[in-house]
C-alpha cells in the first residue's frame, strides 16, 4: 500500500494512478476525484454550490493583471498556486500588504503558468476539521486550532490546540466531502474569526495533515483506523478525544522565531509576536516528533533545522561583506 504523505506525492499518484493500481493498493480516491481537491478553484466552485462562504476569488495568469487591480481590491492580498502541482517552491502562498510591496515583490512582466489565486485577506484563527471518509460516512472527526503559524503573518502550523468538533463547522465539511465524492482522510480548512464565529473556507488537503500527531496525542489514531478499514477489520473507534491537548513542531518554531528576529527590524507585528514569544511555546506543549522510544526523528529535526539556519545566515552575511566597499 502507497499512503501519500504530502500535496506532491498524492499528484504522483493521481499521474500515476492505472499503472501503480495493477501493483499495489493506493490510498488515495480515484483520480478524477483527487483533482477536485489538488485543484483550488474547482474545490471552492463546489464550496460555493453547497452554501459554504467562501474567499471572494479571482484566477490571476500574469502580474499585469495584478497591477491593474491594485484600486478594486483592499489590501491585503493573499496570492497562492491555483492547483497543487508537483513543484519546488518554499511557501503555499504570499501574503501581500501592499501595493508598494507588491511592486517591490513582483515584475510587472511575470506570467503565472500555471495561474495563481488572488484572494482577499480573511481575518481569523485557522481551524481544521479532519475526516476519516467511508462510503460516504464520518468514521472519526478532529478538531483543531492553530495557535502559532510560520511565517507568522500565516503559513502552516507549528503549534496547535485540540478542540471539541464545531457542530456547524462538521456540517459543512461532511456535505462538501460527500459533494466532492472523498474516501479517505481528509482536513478541511477553515478561517473562523474570533469575535463573530464566521468560519470561511480555505481549502481541503486531500491526506494525512501535517499536525497528524496531535489526534493521535488526543487519542485518534487516523492511520491505524485507515488501515484497519482497508483491511476489512473491525475498527474501535472512542467517542470522545482528548480536549485542549497542546501540540507543537519544535523545528517549526525555530524557524518561526529565527524569521520573526529577521522581520522585527522592519515590522512593528514582527517585534510585537516576538515579544510575545515565550518558553510555554516551546515547552509547554507535546512535541509533534520525540518519543521515549524513538527519539531520532525528534533530533534530527532539530539538528537539520539548525544547520539549515546557520547556513542561512552565514549566506547572508556573506553578500553583507560583499556589499561593505559599496557601502564605504
Amino acid at each position: 500500500m502507497i499512503v501519500p504523505a504530502d500535496d506532491q506525492s498524492l499528484v504522483a499518484l493521481c499521474d500515476n494512478y492505472d499503472d501503480l493500481s495493477q501493483f499495489v493498493h493506493l490510498a488515495c480516491p480515484t483520480p478524477e476525484v483527487t483533482r477536485r481537491v489538488l485543484d483550488k478553484s474547482c474545490t471552492l466552485q463546489i464550496a460555493r454550490g453547497c452554501g459554504i462562504r467562501v474567499p471572494k476569488t479571482l484566477l490571476i495568469s500574469s502580474s499585469k493583471q495584478l497591477f491593474e487591480l491594485t484600486s478594486d481590491l483592499p489590501f491585503p492580498w493573499i496570492l497562492k498556486p491555483a492547483k497543487k502541482e508537483i513543484r519546488e517552491e518554499e511557501m503555499k502562498s504570499v501574503r501581500i500588504a501592499s501595493a508598494d510591496e507588491m511592486r517591490k515583490r513582483l515584475l510587472s512582466n511575470l506570467e503565472f503558468n500555471p495561474p495563481m489565486l488572488l484572494q482577499e485577506h480573511c481575518p481569523g484563527v485557522g481551524v481544521g476539521v479532519e475526516v476519516l471518509m467511508h462510503e460516504g460516512e464520518a468514521v472519526a472527526v478532529f478538531q483543531h486550532r492553530r495557535l502559532k503559524e510560520y511565517p507568522f503573518t500565516g503559513g502552516f502550523s507549528v503549534s496547535a490546540i485540540s478542540e471539541r468538533p464545531d457542530p456547524s463547522l462538521v456540517e459543512q465539511s461532511l456535505l462538501l466531502l460527500r459533494t466532492v465524492g472523498w474516501e479517505g482522510p481528509a482536513m478541511v480548512e477553515f478561517k473562523v474569526e474570533s469575535q463573530t464565529r464566521e468560519a470561511v473556507l480555505m481549502e481541503i488537503n486531500g491526506r494525512y495533515w501535517g499536525t497528524i500527531s496531535l489526534p493521535i496525542m488526543a487519542g485518534l489514531d487516523f492511520p491505524w483506523y485507515y488501515w484497519q478499514i482497508l483491511h476489512g477489520e473491525k475498527t474501535e473507534i472512542p467517542a470522545q478525544y482528548a480536549v485542549n491537548a497542546r501540540w507543537r513542531w519544535t523545528a517549526g518554531h525555530l524557524h518561526r522565531f529565527h524569521g520573526l528576529i529577521i522581520a522585527a527590524r522592519n515590522n512593528k507585528t514582527a517585534r510585537t509576536a516576538l515579544l510575545r514569544s515565550s518558553a510555554r511555546d516551546m515547552f509547554a506543549q507535546q512535541d509533534a516528533l520525540f518519543t521515549v522510544n524513538d527519539p531520532m526523528p525528534a533530533i534530527f529535526d532539530i539538528f537539520q533545522t539548525l544547520a539549515y539556519l546557520a547556513a542561512y545566515d552565514l549566506r547572508s552575511l556573506r553578500e553583507r561583506v560583499k556589499l561593505w566597499p559599496q557601502l564605504g
